[in-house]
């Protein structure tokens, strides 16, 4: 991973962490907000919470149709209804956050060649302010998954998320409240290997990883046969390698791609989106049959993991990583105050949607 110190200057992030995040790794850079947004921010947030305008995110650990929602427990989000650029609290501070998140974008779109991060639109870009009370939580996940894994769903919307930001607006805060953002990637030496851009290839996403995680491996379903195939990339992107054995219909959840390899190829594989990894999707459907959609407490213990990187929410740090390939969760905060920041996700268009 990269640490980097930024003045706010141009250009927003430096080309070491675009690298880092073309590889699958995670950007993390101190003082990237001034200090003048991280207050008014951080006010607005609180103001915005007073005045009823925070839900509860789905996404939790018990906001759950079937369990209900736990102020103590669960992600509260500033995001829908009254909407980011609606003429509540203290618009002219987020306006100014947006346009400077719209030139970090910009520049994201150019330098990880994904021309269609930089398009404005109503379902392009999702911006948020996030809020955690003392002993909140949020087990682990991926924030974007092949539309194709989705099922009937899956292709019914133009864009999909693309890059995950977050920035912190916790002022003076300390490992012991905790609510650290935990990481669990692939080691920094099979990010360092990796030559290949992580996350999607010529509109097919990414669904694991071959050779101890240094060579992505994607999903293309729009096979002359009418199924689909498991692929690498070869010399510098140019050449497709077929890593499946023939072409299959990819089936509901949960999934194992691993048996549609070939064998030579299978012991190697890793795949992202797996019952361990991202439970919450995955084992969606064992989940709602066998525990009433009860979160398992497994989405928090890592021990299991042999790359864990932890960052600490502290007021005007910027964390940026690809929305396909990184697994994440969020520690409990143990602090007696709410962990709050803004985050969001940069789209890109879908290579494929079904008009509604």
């Amino acid at each position: 991973t990269t640490t980097t110190s930024n003045s706010c200057s141009s250009p927003l992030i430096s080309t070491e962490d675009i690298q880092n995040i073309s590889q699958g790794g995670v950007a993390i850079i101190p003082n990237w907000l001034p200090p003048h947004l991280i207050t008014a921010m951080h006010d607005d947030a609180q103001q915005l919470f007073q005045d009823g305008q925070f839900r509860p995110d789905g996404l939790t650990n018990t906001a759950i149709k079937e369990q209900g929602f736990s102020k103590k427990a669960d992600r509260q989000t500033f995001r829908g209804g009254a909407g980011w650029d609606s003429d509540i609290g203290d618009l002219k501070t987020r306006q100014e956050f947006a346009d400077r998140m719209k030139e970090l974008r910009i520049q994201l779109a150019q330098s990880l060649n994904r021309p269609t991060l930089a398009e404005d639109g109503k379902l392009k870009h999702e911006m948020t302010y996030n809020w955690y009370e003392p002993g909140a939580k949020l087990g682990r996940h991926l924030d974007e998954h092949h539309e194709e894994t989705k099922g009937p769903t899956g292709w019914m919307t133009p864009t999909r998320r693309s890059v995950t930001w977050l920035v912190y607006l916790n002022e003076g805060w300390t490992k012991e409240e905790g609510g650290a953002l935990r990481c669990l990637p692939r080691s920094d030496g099979s990010i360092q290997k990796n030559t290949v851009q992580v996350g999607c290839h010529e509109g097919n996403l990414q669904v694991g990883w071959i050779n101890d995680g240094v060579d992505p491996v994607f999903l293309d379903v729009f096979r002359e046969s009418g199924g689909a195939a498991l692929y690498q990339v070869n010399n510098n992107n140019a050449e497709r390698e077929i890593l499946s054995v023939m072409d299959f219909d990819v089936p509901a959840q949960p999934i194992d791609f691993s048996k549609f390899l070939k064998e030579d190829i299978r012991e190697s594989f890793a795949q992202i989106s797996t019952s361990r990894l991202d439970p919450r999707f995955a084992n969606k459907d064992a989940a709602a049959n066998n525990n009433n959609g009860a979160i398992s407490q497994h989405d928090f213990d890592c021990s299991d993991e042999p790359t864990i990187l932890d960052v600490t929410p502290v007021a005007g740090t910027l964390v940026v990583f690809d929305s396909v390939s990184l697994p994440h969760l969020v520690r409990e905060v143990t602090g007696k105050r709410q962990r709050i920041a803004a985050t969001g996700w940069f789209h890109e268009d879908s290579q494929f949607s079904i008009e509604m």
